[in-house]
């Protein structure tokens, strides 16, 4: 499962790139085309925004992977030192439902795109294409949850805030374990 895991998180890491990549090429280049034509590129903001929809849903899994995630802290000092395992599992599986529904109702959007033939109004791609993005993203993040969940050993290590100092000898959030 670590090196499925590897994979995913090795595929994520390019997609971004590449998203960003896409995005910033598409902006900087109808800005320039602005500034000395007098006019855009025709189409520039749609690739650009294809590629911010990449980079930022791909970039979620990549959070994820080093802990860096969102998740509220504010009930944490009313659970039990005992309950923290368990209750970070349950976050966990809960997580990787949530997106598992995610990637179902991605898949359904995407179908009826697809059976409807809608195309995106400027630059005439199919629908569908541009939403598998959701559902390879969703679908990432749902095995790597239910990895976190079944796995515990395969979790990141938690990242340190700015109140605490890391104790010598001790992986630090992004870094190699």
């Amino acid at each position: 499962m670590k090196t499925v895991l590897a994979m995913i998180s090795a595929v994520e890491r390019w997609l971004c790139m590449l998203g960003f990549a896409v995005m910033a090429i598409a902006l900087v280049s109808d800005v320039g085309a602005r500034l000395f034509l007098g006019h855009g590129i025709v189409g520039a903001p749609q690739f650009g925004l294809v590629g911010m929809l990449v980079t930022a849903l791909f970039g979620v899994g990549m959070a994820a992977d080093t802990g860096e995630h969102f998740r509220p802290q504010v009930l944490d000092r009313f659970v039990p030192q005992r309950l923290e395992g368990t209750l970070v599992t349950v976050g966990h599986l809960v997580t990787a439902l949530f997106f598992s529904l995610l990637v179902g109702l991605s898949v359904w959007v995407a179908a009826e795109s697809a059976r409807l033939e809608d195309l995106t109004a400027l630059l005439r791609w199919p629908v569908w294409m541009l939403q598998l993005v959701f559902v390879f993203a969703f679908g990432f993040n749902a095995i790597r949850y239910f990895a976190f969940a079944v796995i515990p050993a395969l979790r990141p290590a938690p990242p340190i805030s700015a109140t605490e100092t890391p104790v010598a000898g001790t992986a630090v959030a992004g870094e190699p374990r």
